[in-house]
């Protein structure tokens, strides 16, 4: 059954909320994360509760609205992103700045290039298989129309509707970085092997999906109303105007080596962040061995970690990054939050730093055994427990 929202006109509004909740509350968010994203001396990392979840991995399927990814469903979209963002602007105040976002799965631009796309009722759409079976098959691949092909039409769709209904910030949808795209086309096994044995094929793949990647993200700033520079949140996390418009998910780069990387993704991630005067890139998982490859990116001011509890690795990028990249350590809110975030606090500066927590009504983290489980369990009231711990951790109490 799909979940009850509120109207449009009673959505928490960035610039002028509705249900009494002082409109400075935001600004002084957006200063916090400037802060982290200057690397200004602090004492308390910005923190972002991100129950007003857009994707669907552990939600409850009984509340997903039944025409979510239809074509007919961007109202149902909106309102169930809309109910999420009201009740979490009534209970928690956090760093998070509402806005809303087309959500349709990491394959909307393999889609549009020729990839089946499988929805199943409560699952994220997902990629049925590759559709390149030899590197010749690279040259016969065509740049698509946003207006026509694959996915992109309904996510131009819902940015307008977005904005025709709601006063909201509105986002581009998932970007998957160039490596993931070419992975979705050619298959992770087959794309590294011809890393070794069809190198030219690989950059001529690469370099095409950096191409379609920032002309898809300029289709849609256009439709959205967004600068060139700005309007990216980076997984519910504002990137500020002056540190660039977009965010990239690269989360292979835990399974290539450093000089792999080095060749075949550096270059490219540079180009979609540069053309967008900056940005920041997300994985997950760890990948230490990439620190350095980080810090050669060109635009890039940012990591988005959702690291598993694995803090060994956010220790290295913490040192590897002071003063130079924002850090965002980020996970599915754990089984045990006292102890995950008591150990994230003693060891995190908070200076460079921001922290997101992203309570789930279907799954949370084992962060012992460094994997994600099925549970059952209130949303708002996990959020609500999380936030209580995180703010009294913070406040230096029970320390």
């Amino acid at each position: 059954m799909p979940i009850e929202a509120s109207p449009a006109s009673q959505a928490p509004d960035v610039a002028d909320t509705t249900d009494g909740t002082p409109t400075d509350r935001f600004e002084r968010a957006r200063e916090h994360i400037e802060d982290a994203y200057r690397h200004r001396p602090v004492t308390t990392p910005p923190v972002v509760v991100g129950d007003c979840n857009y994707w669907l991995t552990g939600e409850d399927p009984t509340r997903i609205p039944d025409a979510y990814f239809d074509a007919s469903g961007y109202t149902a979209m909106r309102q169930f992103q809309e109910a999420k963002i009201a009740s979490h602007v009534a209970r928690i105040d956090d760093d998070y700045v509402p806005f809303l976002f087309p959500w349709y799965g990491t394959g909307v631009v393999p889609s549009a290039l020729g990839s089946t796309i499988i929805f199943q009722r409560g699952e994220e759409p997902a990629i049925e298989g590759p559709i390149l079976g030899s590197p010749t098959d690279v040259r016969r691949l065509e740049p698509p129309d946003p207006l026509r092909d694959g996915l992109m039409p309904r996510v131009l769709g819902c940015i307008d509707r977005f904005k025709a209904t709601s006063t909201l910030p509105v986002s581009f949808t998932d970007c998957q970085g160039p490596l993931n795209i070419a992975l979705s086309l050619a298959g992770v096994e087959q794309l590294c092997l011809w890393m070794y044995d069809e190198p030219s094929a690989v950059h001529e793949l690469m370099d095409f999906a950096t191409t379609v990647l920032i002309d898809w993200l300029r289709v849609q700033k256009s439709h959205a109303g967004l600068p060139i520079g700005s309007g990216a949140f980076p997984h519910a996390m504002l990137l500020p105007e002056a540190f660039g418009g977009v965010w990239i998910s690269d989360d292979d780069c835990t399974i290539l080596s450093a000089p792999l990387y080095r060749e075949f993704v550096v270059p490219y991630n540079s180009r979609v962040l540069r053309a967008f005067g900056g940005g920041t890139i997300h994985f997950c998982g760890n990948a230490p061995h990439q620190v350095d490859n980080f810090l050669a990116i060109d635009g890039l001011v940012g990591i988005n970690n959702w690291c598993m509890g694995e803090f060994a690795s956010v220790r290295r990028m913490q040192d590897a990054f002071e003063g130079r990249l924002v850090l965002m350590v980020c996970d599915t809110t754990p089984l045990d939050p006292e102890a995950y975030f008591r150990e994230l606090f003693g060891f995190l500066r908070p200076s460079g730093t921001i922290v997101g927590t992203y309570p789930a009504p279907a799954n949370a983290l084992d962060a012992r055994a460094r994997r994600v489980v099925a549970i059952q369990q209130d949303q708002a009231e996990v959020a609500d427990q999380v936030w209580a711990i995180i703010r009294r951790l913070l406040d230096g109490r029970d320390r």
